[in-house]
């Protein structure tokens, strides 16, 4: 069960860093925007920001659970994972 556990934890970790990345691309990406697309750009950013430390701080809740509560809390994490999971893949989409 640990082993598992961890290695869930690590692969959550891994997809975190590469949304943050995805953020990043999108930040530079709105650096390069007239000033009417840099505020779209702003506004998709700063939601996925917020979901992203959303997503972040059910990470380490995860981590930090005991073992009788970890599963009950892994659900709230994925469904933090899959909310950031749409929002990216749709910002990607849109801009």
């Amino acid at each position: 069960m640990l082993e598992n556990r961890k290695a869930y934890e690590s692969k959550l970790e891994a997809q975190l860093a590469q949304w943050e990345a995805d953020i990043d691309v999108l930040k530079a990406k709105a650096k390069r925007q007239s000033v009417d697309a840099m505020v779209s750009y702003d506004k998709t950013i700063d939601a996925l920001q917020r979901k992203h430390d959303e997503a972040r701080k059910h990470l380490l809740n995860l981590k930090d659970a005991s073992n009788d509560t970890w599963e009950s809390m892994k659900a709230g994490a994925e469904q933090a994972w899959l909310e950031l999971k749409a929002m990216v893949h749709s910002s990607s989409a849109k801009h």
